[in-house]
């Protein structure tokens, strides 16, 4: 660490509240670059989800001769696609393991600028052309990057940049489904893992400028036009409870698919990049014949559930063929997002298991919106793993804030149905797979020479807990240099004991990251 960003660092860390303030006033000018991205990026799929439709009817509707120039204007699409990926790879995929890889310092990119371009185009004409993506796991990586351009712009310290990124990570989904709160709660669960205050200020004015924005330009309405539901009576519960379960272990089977799909495009077939992605592309194909109402991100299987089309056995086809044939896009490495999908196959969950339990004679009819409604947070929540942000979503997607105990319950079980069978969230495990198959990490969880500060959380029941910092042993040379308690700044001592709800700033100093994350976690098992 040079001396000036250290001495720059350690000041901000004595003045915490007007590191706030000046990281708050920061987060609005995120949340402006942020909304004018993903307008562009919404204005974008929204002419070539029009144009598509327009596409399909003409396909199927004029001679087989046809199709040698569409398979011929696919394959240039893959190579364009997988030739900007090359220009900018950290923009393949989903982005959201990759902004995390940036918050804890295992990834870097220093071309923000080209991610966001990059993202732009390959999303629109992935999704453009049939590929079952969604727009918020570009959303959030065009968010983030505008954060790290923020912060470039401001000559910021690696602590304030890091909080810029993670407030624009936010601000993507806020502007990305109209949901501030779910998008500020997304940071905190899925991207920074603790309610770090020097986060939330940012994170929270990024995502409430960039929905004004949004709101602005699209309208005040939600995502979903949602029917009135009636309330759930208490003595159907029991159906909600099965459907969190069910619902959260077909979320964990989509994860399973999503990462082992590494090894079907590991075949030789698939020698250069864009064959992976020319792959699904070309299913687009047949499935513009047999299956059009899976191609794309799906807001149209959304609308039918909401309003109860389709028959059991028609449902089941369309969620089949929806899950497998998402699976293949989003492992085919095109940018491209799976939260959409997944909120898809969640509203295929629920309308199936509500169509079935009214053929049973176990659930009034008037009730199957609402299960279609749940299984969206409950598929979220067991595949994402952050139910508090499955729970806001689908309240501010939908406006229906009178459902709340039910999500709450839905999205609980659906959470333990994930912890049960000992899965990792999604994008979790897709990071360390990435950072695993990346040759330059000699250990995907060592802070490189980079990461100049660390904000950790002590939890209570932490192996450190009640400890003082003498007695601690830090893993490697990592050195603490603040302890955060409440609105108290402690400079650290010997003899400073650290206690649950702490919050300690060190430099890693090639410390293993996972080796100090555990030190101060709830211990379990024990």
């Amino acid at each position: 660490m040079e001396g000036q960003e250290r001495e720059k660092t350690l000041q901000g860390m004595l003045h915490v509240p007007n590191l706030k303030l000046k990281l708050a006033f920061e987060g609005i000018l995120v949340g402006i670059t942020t909304g004018l991205c993903i307008t562009v990026l919404r204005l974008c799929l929204g002419f070539v989800a029009r144009n598509r439709a327009k596409m399909v009817d003409f396909l199927q509707n004029v001679p087989p001769a046809y199709t040698l120039l569409w398979v011929g204007a696919l394959l240039l699409i893959a190579m364009v696609i997988a030739a900007l990926v090359r220009w900018a790879p950290i923009a393949g995929g989903s982005g959201i393991p990759q902004v995390r890889g940036i918050v804890l310092g295992l990834e870097k990119s220093t071309h923000w600028a080209r991610v966001i371009l990059v993202k732009l185009l390959d999303t629109s004409l992935g999704i453009g052309a049939g590929l079952s993506m969604g727009r918020e796991g570009p959303s959030v990586q065009i968010g983030a990057m505008t954060g790290q351009g923020v912060g470039n712009a401001l000559n910021n310290t690696n602590l304030e940049k890091r909080a810029l990124i993670s407030s624009g990570a936010g601000a993507g989904l806020a502007a990305a489904f109209n949901a501030p709160m779910a998008g500020v709660m997304f940071t905190m669960e899925a991207i920074h893992k603790n309610l770090s205050a020097i986060v939330m200020a940012p994170t929270l004015m990024a995502c409430m400028t960039t929905t004004v924005l949004v709101h602005w330009v699209f309208g005040v309405e939600t995502v979903l036009t949602i029917p009135k539901m009636p309330i759930l009576p208490v003595e159907l519960l029991p159906q909600v409870i099965v459907l969190g379960l069910v619902s959260g272990l077909i979320g964990v089977a989509f994860n399973k698919g999503s990462l082992n799909i590494g090894r079907f495009y590991s075949l030789p077939v698939f020698r250069k990049p864009w064959m992976k992605i020319a792959f699904p592309l070309l299913l687009t194909i047949p499935l513009t014949y047999l299956l059009p109402q899976i191609l794309g991100a799906g807001d149209n299987i959304i609308e039918a559930m909401v309003d109860l089309e389709g028959t059991l056995g028609m449902v089941l086809v369309i969620l089949l063929g929806k899950f497998f044939f998402t699976i293949f896009s989003t492992g085919s490495g095109a940018p491209g997002g799976s939260l959409q999908p997944m909120l898809v196959l969640g509203s295929l969950v629920g309308g199936l298991y509500g169509n079935l339990l009214v053929q049973l004679g176990l659930l009034p009819e008037a009730y199957r919106l609402n299960m279609v409604v749940f299984g969206m947070a409950g598929l979220f929540a067991g595949s994402v793993r952050a139910p508090v942000t499955a729970i806001l979503l689908l309240l501010e997607m939908t406006g229906r804030f009178y459902h709340l105990v039910p999500l709450g319950i839905v999205t609980l079980f659906a959470y333990a149905a994930g912890e049960i069978v000992h899965d990792t969230p999604i994008f979790d495990a897709m990071l360390e797979r990435s950072l695993k198959d990346n040759p330059k990490v000699k250990n995907i969880l060592e802070a490189p020479e980079e990461q100049m500060l660390v904000e950790i959380a002590v939890e209570g029941g932490a192996r450190v807990e009640g400890k003082t910092l003498q007695e601690i042993r830090l893993p490697g040379r990592a050195l603490v240099v603040c302890v955060r308690r409440g609105d108290q700044d402690m400079i650290p001592q010997a003899d400073t004991v650290l206690l649950g709800g702490d919050y300690v700033y060190l430099i890693p100093n090639h410390a293993r990251l996972h080796q100090l994350n555990e030190l101060f976690k709830t211990k379990t098992g024990e």
